[in-house]
């Protein structure tokens, strides 16, 4: 089985913490277009080879595409793939993007499932992140998505934001869950370099949160979605059983994907490539028949380092015998390491899978990083 990830980089406005790939340059539509069906062209013996299990579109705000660009797209994919084992085709969107209209269309072609980016139900925190939608709109985007076909949703939160209160991250919690969707991601804020935040923050118009504050929200998340019947399998992730996101499982169990589009990654098994992160250069280097992606092969030391980063990001971890993949030094680092992480409980062995406990998933990066190999 294999995935597909397309990049959509178009968006209205710039949100203040985003360090994604995007443009505002809405003029540049049509020629994405062109250039990307011309990339999945290019890219048929993959398509022809694989099985294709699931689509993702993101960005950007791939809701800014409207559904003939979109349909599109999936054309020119099945004159390449099949779908007859698609099993998951999901669309982000925007709040304020959302109409029964849209929604029944988006339906009509295949979407079943939507990736909504609510971040707060507070206007004044949506104010402050730039976002284009309010907390009114989040919620009728929800029951209206809902209510014209869409039976598989997650809808995206943001804490340890630095105006945010323990209350109104209660709030939050309370109000995502009280949605009825099937799926919450959280991710704590990070300040990157080349977003608007980021430069707030080194002038000291922000400051990030303490510590502490970071683990009451993560560890009041957890309690909260867990007693509300969502299950806990990634450190980010939140799912009601059996409605886990397909495709981003297939990068976290290391299966094969292909990125279509400026910024895009994929993974062949060996090789990892990414395309350039830059529309104008993308389209251009496509219509000139140029080459538009870089490329790597993933030495014992890479794959090693990537197993590791992914499996430990899940609930249940890697199994132990997956290491056998690898040469004897990096097999003996990985069980001395293990030997300080499981006296300092930091990770825990069971049924022959090894996983990060579960009072330690907020430093989790560390123990990850303590984890890799350096040659």
């Amino acid at each position: 089985m294999a995935g597909i990830y397309i990049h959509v980089p178009f968006c209205y406005t710039r949100c203040s913490y985003c360090d994604f790939y995007k443009t505002t340059d809405q003029q540049l539509k049509d020629e994405y277009i062109k250039a990307l069906c011309k990339e999945i062209e290019l890219n048929r013996s993959f398509l022809l080879k694989e099985t294709i299990q699931t689509i993702y579109f993101g960005g950007g705000t791939p809701s800014t595409l409207n559904v003939d660009k979109l349909e599109t797209i999936l054309q020119t994919l099945q004159q390449f793939t099949s779908f007859k084992y698609l099993q998951e085709l999901t669309l982000e969107v925007n709040p304020d993007d959302v109409n029964a209209n849209y929604i029944k269309h988006i339906v009509g072609i295949g979407v079943n499932r939507l990736s909504m980016g609510i971040q707060s139900f507070f206007d004044a925190h949506l104010r402050r992140m730039n976002r284009r939608h309010n907390a009114e709109q989040a919620r009728n985007a929800i029951r209206i998505a809902k209510e014209n076909g869409i039976k598989n949703m997650s809808i995206d939160l943001i804490y340890g934001l630095p105006y945010m209160t323990f209350d109104e991250w209660q709030e939050n919690v309370r109000l995502a869950i009280e949605s009825d969707v099937q799926h919450i991601s959280a991710y704590h804020l990070t300040f990157e370099k080349g977003t608007l935040y980021y430069d707030y923050l080194k002038k000291g118009k922000l400051t990030e949160v303490p510590e502490e504050s970071s683990v009451e929200q993560f560890d009041y998340l957890v309690s909260q979605l867990k007693k509300a019947g969502f299950e806990h399998y990634e450190i980010s992730n939140f799912a009601k059983k059996g409605l886990e996101s397909k495709h981003n499982s297939n990068y976290w169990t290391g299966l094969k994907y292909l990125g279509l589009g400026p910024s895009a990654h994929s993974f062949d098994g060996e090789n990892r490539m990414w395309n350039v992160r830059d529309i104008k250069r993308y389209c251009d280097a496509l219509k000139n028949k140029q080459s538009y992606f870089e490329q790597e092969t993933l030495s014992d030391t890479d794959r090693y380092n990537e197993f590791i980063m992914l499996g430990l990001r899940t609930q249940k971890g890697f199994k132990m015998n997956l290491l056998d993949a690898f040469n004897a030094t990096i097999k003996q680092y990985f069980n001395d390491e293990l030997k300080q992480q499981i006296a300092q409980n930091n990770v825990t062995l069971h049924n022959g899978y090894c996983f990060v406990s579960e009072d330690k998933k907020m430093i989790i990066d560390s123990i990850i990083s303590d984890f890799f190999y350096v040659e």
